[in-house]
């Protein structure tokens, strides 16, 4: 539904509003004097650590990414999310560090970039994925970001240059929190602004960096089994297009400086790994459509899935017939979304999106048992798919089947203890009725995301709840001790 125009303009204030107290916040915090002071031990890690400790780099991370999510820009989308996991945890897994848990996630934003941020937190554009044109190319980025994390860069650059590229940093990330309420120019201006407060010679040690995650990204994606030259070739693709185009389209270019030397080194390293032929995996085909659904509008989607096809423009047809089907059910044509999808599986193996997708058809065109026997029949070929529990779950729930809701929510949780979602639908499948339970749930999912001031609430609430389950309260009594360690110690 369409908000009016002064409904609009008073969200987007409120957006901006609480991006711009997030921002002062994190002004603040980042110009405040080091910890600690710097020294000259020679290990690269200790050295790092003295700069900004990863505890605080973990926090700063995690409330830039909470505050990401409650503006909406990031999407929440099960399928997506465990593709980008798995995808993002093969690649990390080169970086042998077992005490960083790294996170994934995707902006809703047209434009073609991604960002690591402090902690671990590492964004993808969807504009990005919808450029990429092989899962090598999106796997060479997520492994740059990757290798900007292991290496701790933002650390180092803190060590080096002290208060004035903390001061860049915060202007930078105003821009990543403005892309999405603003129009790209603002973003872009924003990003330049805290460039221009950099001297020289911190560019050319943004610069060294840059080269650094290229050579060290590199060997994350050969380590999980991609072609090296697929980050030298969607690098030179994207500047030789950005010549061609110059627009805030591209803004992995300003935000990752691509020269003609960085790209030939690029090219010569890549020279020096053996040659692997990989097709795309279904997951990445299949997902890169999805995620198509999320920036343009179903009727633009119809058009552009109906001139590929026609034009034989697409990465693989059963994929480009999937994301037509998905356009044709968000405008409600029922019956031709289901014989889309059928196209659609006639080109492809049998996969649990395209099963979940004939669930959807079904539930969408009000035939609940109906969806309920396609999320069935698709557990039973794919046990493990969070995405066909989720949707079977809120199905009986929506059917006010909630106590095999129930049944079904503790067998999932048994398999997958710490997905936000399922404790979500828990508290759905409780409600009123059981109000220890409902808040409890929902402050375990509030946990389980590390919105600790929400689970606190969440929690507080279910201990005040009427109740005899000793161990439910003893499990929210261990929580909420638990926060309170974590809570910054006043100042005096």
């Amino acid at each position: 539904m369409q908000l009016p125009a002064a409904a609009r303009y008073h969200t987007g204030m409120k957006r901006h509003s609480r991006r711009a107290l997030f921002v002062a916040s994190l002004l603040a915090t980042l110009a405040a004097p080091p910890l600690f002071a710097a020294n000259d031990l020679p290990s690269l890690g200790t050295v790092a650590e003295s700069a900004l400790p990863q505890a605080e780099e973990n926090r700063i991370g995690r409330d830039i990414l909470r505050s990401l999510r409650g503006d909406g820009d990031v999407i929440d989308d099960a399928e997506v999310n465990a593709y980008l996991a798995d995808l993002g945890g093969r690649l990390a897994a080169g970086a042998q560090l077992p005490g960083m848990r790294f996170a994934f996630f995707v902006v809703n934003d047209r434009s073609i970039n991604a960002f690591a941020l402090p902690g671990g937190v590492i964004g993808v554009h969807s504009g990005l994925l919808l450029a990429t044109q092989s899962e090598g190319e999106l796997a060479s980025v997520l492994a740059h970001e990757i290798a900007h994390v292991s290496q701790r860069h933002l650390a180092r650059m803190q060590e080096g240059e002290g208060n004035r590229h903390l001061l860049m940093l915060a202007a930078i990330l105003a821009g990543v929190l403005a892309s999405n309420a603003s129009n790209g120019e603002v973003s872009a201006g924003m990003v330049n602004a805290g460039v221009g407060l950099a001297a020289s010679r911190q560019l050319a040690y943004s610069r060294d960096f840059e080269r650094e995650a290229d050579r060290i990204g590199m060997q994350y994606l050969t380590a999980a089994g991609f072609d090296a030259r697929s980050m030298a070739g969607f690098f030179d693709r994207l500047q030789q297009t950005h010549r061609h185009n110059d627009n805030n389209a591209f803004g992995f270019l300003r935000t990752h400086p691509l020269t003609g030397e960085r790209v030939s080194e690029a090219q010569n390293r890549a020279q020096g790994y053996p040659l692997r032929m990989r097709a795309d995996s279904q997951d990445f085909l299949l997902m890169r459509e999805k995620l198509r659904l999320a920036t343009l509008s179903a009727a633009e989607a119809e058009r552009h899935y109906r001139t590929a096809l026609a034009a034989g423009r697409f990465l693989q047809p059963g994929a480009t017939y999937y994301g037509l089907a998905r356009a044709l059910l968000q405008l409600g044509r029922h019956d031709e979304a289901q014989q889309a999808l059928a196209s659609a599986q006639r080109q492809l193996p049998p996969h649990p999106a395209l099963l979940l997708l004939g669930g959807d058809i079904q539930r969408a065109a009000a035939n609940l048992d109906g969806a309920l026997a396609r999320y069935q029949q698709a557990l039973q070929q794919f046990p493990s798919n969070d995405a066909l529990w989720l949707a079977r779950i809120d199905t009986l729930l929506q059917a006010r089947r909630s106590a095999e809701a129930r049944q079904q929510i503790e067998l999932a949780l048994k398999r997958a203890p710490d997905n936000a979602a399922l404790w979500r639908l828990a508290a759905r499948s409780y409600g009123e009725a059981d109000a220890l339970r409902y808040h409890a749930a929902l402050g375990h999912a509030f946990y389980i995301e590390q919105e600790f001031e929400s689970a606190r609430i969440q929690y507080q609430l279910a201990s005040r709840a009427g109740g005899d389950d000793f161990y439910l309260r003893s499990t929210v009594e261990a929580r909420l001790r638990e926060i309170d360690k974590q809570r910054p110690a006043k100042p005096r």
